[in-house]
């Protein structure tokens, strides 16, 4: 298996908030090797093929907005509500 296609099955698995802290880091690493960022064109281009993948991924298909909102408020107390 390529390195390119493990990270991404690791990726996959992650959680959708996670994933955005990857290409944070990810985005640090570049910054940080002093990695030249493409034109403007070629990142318009780069992003739409990364909004189109993660479309195609469906992340929230299986999530019900209700039940998460009651997990999000049963996991911290709300100011005034104890």
């Amino acid at each position: 298996m390529k390195l390119d296609q493990a990270i991404q099955q690791h990726l996959a698995r992650l959680p959708l908030s996670l994933q955005g802290e990857v290409l944070d880091y990810v985005l640090y690493l570049e910054q940080k090797a002093g990695t030249q960022l493409p034109a403007d064109s070629e990142r318009q281009k780069s992003l739409a093929n990364a909004l189109k993948k993660a479309s195609a991924m469906n992340p929230y298909a299986g999530v019900d907005p209700a039940a998460w909102v009651r997990e999000q408020r049963d996991e911290r107390a709300l100011p005034g509500r104890e």
